[in-house]
């Protein structure tokens, strides 16, 4: 089995660090924006994802992350449209990027190469290139911190500098802990082996859930169900039934940040109280650190360090992707 993406996951601190320093670095002046589009899809998308999830009580402008081949119909030459694609090939974030421009929008580009970059070169767009090799989930880093910066030059947040070092704390301590076999991450592991997980979020760690379910499938070939919160206490909640989850042999991970709300507890409290009613079994996967930033982070991290060790414990490769790229072949 490949231990590339252990290498991967175990120097994400050091790629935060990089990411954030090629960001701040990165000479990007933009006029104000009406509205902004994050344009990219899979692994490339996650990171659009977090920063606006991140930055929702402080965006100027609206902000949205669109996925597929069309981009939102209010796109114009009053918008900013911002690709990201890792390897540069994406086939739907290419045709989204091209029908924005063509619609008059101003684009920038963040990628490792490929057409992207080609196109960005071309017409003298904003460009930020990133290190290549890595697959594009695994550099989560490179493709966040870079949108950070596109958001303080179109004048979306302020713009003031992150407190990296509150942040990379945890996560070195993080990536010995939960990448040692022995360690929580690897017991987390051993309790989905062959059971379904419902992932449980709230508001601000909903973007924690589909990563989460993305990283099980991806790396660990594993499905998953996403229970966001307060969605699905609208819909999904009337699955909880003993007798209907007996056959999936649940277990939920809930995703909870130790700096919620009162509300926002009181609401996860009476969602793990109705799941104990219906006999699964649960496990919390808890936010570390102040800032949005950090346990935002941390809660991914951790979350991305479970599905390797599931993967290693189902003996798979968290690398290879086979029926992705089979499907993109027939494509």
């Amino acid at each position: 089995m490949s231990d590339r993406m252990w290498e991967w996951l175990d120097g994400f601190p050091q790629q935060v660090s990089r990411a954030a320093e090629m960001s701040q670095n990165w000479d990007l002046a933009l006029d104000p924006p009406a509205n902004i589009a994050f344009l990219g899809i899979g692994g490339s998308a996650i990171g659009a994802d977090l920063v606006c999830n991140l930055y929702r009580a402080e965006l100027s402008r609206p902000a949205a992350v669109a996925r597929g081949e069309a981009p939102p119909a209010w796109l114009g030459p009053d918008s900013l449209a911002v690709a990201t694609s890792y390897s540069g090939e994406t086939r739907e974030t290419l045709a989204a990027f091209t029908r924005a421009l063509d619609r008059g929008a101003r684009g920038i580009c963040i990628s490792s190469g490929g057409t992207l970059m080609k196109l960005a070169w071309d017409r003298d767009l904003p460009r930020l290139q990133i290190p290549a090799g890595m697959a594009p989930r695994a550099a989560l880093g490179y493709t966040s911190f870079p949108l950070i910066r596109v958001l303080q030059a179109a004048g979306a947040i302020p713009g003031q500098a992150l407190e990296l070092d509150n942040l990379l704390r945890p996560l070195n301590s993080l990536r010995l802990e939960w990448g040692n076999p022995d360690g929580p991450g690897a017991g987390v592991g051993r309790r989905l082996l062959r059971r379904l997980p419902i992932i449980v979020g709230l508001g601000f760690t909903s973007v924690a859930v589909r990563r989460c379910q993305a990283q099980l499938a991806e790396n660990a070939k594993a499905m998953s169900v996403p229970f966001e919160v307060p969605e699905a206490l609208h819909n999904l909640v009337e699955t909880l039934d003993a007798a209907y989850l007996e056959t999936f042999r649940p277990v939920a991970l809930y995703l909870e940040d130790m700096e919620a709300s009162e509300a926002d507890k009181k609401v996860m409290k009476a969602v793990r109280e109705t799941f104990q009613q219906a006999g699964v079994e649960g496990i919390p996967i808890l936010t570390q650190g102040k800032t949005p930033l950090e346990r935002l982070f941390t809660l991914i991290h951790k979350v991305d360090w479970i599905s390797w060790h599931l993967a290693a414990l189902k003996g798979v490769d968290p690398v290879a992707i086979p029926n992705i790229m089979g499907l993109k072949g027939k494509l």
